[in-house]
């Protein structure tokens, strides 16, 4: 699976199911029946994905909010989107090159 890149735009899959618990998240895959826990910061990105947006713009977001470095909050972004990635969570188009 290649990398993500900045102008690649991703969205939460429609076959996902999410839930807040307090400054958590729980999402439930309905294709693989699985729970997915996210920890406060993972919930405000999935919270971000519920419309397609520019990894770029996640990671400006993210390291804005939570007053972090940018390669920081690009290194973080970028594992929970692999993740979500993996686990067939989130959906990804290729953005202008």
């Amino acid at each position: 699976m290649k990398p993500l890149l900045p102008d690649d735009i991703v969205a939460a899959s429609p076959r996902v199911a999410s839930t807040r618990l307090g400054d958590e998240a729980a999402l439930l895959s309905l294709d693989g029946g699985f729970y997915y826990g996210l920890n406060e910061t993972g919930a405000r990105i999935w919270e971000l994905l519920r419309e397609p947006i520019r990894v770029r713009s996640v990671e400006e977001t993210i390291a804005a909010e939570y007053d972090v470095e940018g390669a920081t909050a690009a290194d973080e972004v970028a594992q929970l989107l692999d993740s979500l990635r993996e686990q067939g969570l989130i959906e990804v188009r290729e953005g202008a090159h």
